[in-house]
């Protein structure tokens, strides 16, 4: 009988940790201006134009940068760190650079024209 409780609590930790990995996969959504790049679903689009995307989004921190969910994200979509100056990280990727600045309750993406 305690072998059969083993299963089921092995069974229940599974589906939960599947659960909480497709929640967290797909919370993100892809860029409308910086394509191939993702930014979190619940993040409020507050300016954008042709070079700029500015959020307010809660878990964005200047002391603590992005959170670690989501340069995961970023990474598990291709893009790599190529620098990292204070609150702003550029991540690459076929050619593309994004810049991403990180402060209290605000997220940017940016880009420079060519």
């Amino acid at each position: 009988m305690n072998r059969n409780k083993e299963k089921l609590f092995g069974i229940f930790a599974c589906i939960g940790v599947v659960a909480i990995l497709l929640f967290i996969f797909f919370s993100f959504e892809e860029s409308e201006t910086f394509k191939g790049f993702p930014v979190p679903k619940y993040a409020e689009l507050t300016s954008s134009n042709g070079n700029l995307e500015e959020y307010h989004w809660g878990p964005a921190s200047e002391e603590n940068g992005l959170p670690l969910r989501y340069q995961t994200i970023i990474r598990l979509w291709g893009w790599k760190v190529k620098e990292v100056m204070g609150t702003l990280t550029v991540y690459h990727k076929d050619g593309q650079e994004v810049d991403v600045i990180s402060q209290t309750d605000y997220l940017g993406l940016s880009t420079v024209p060519e």
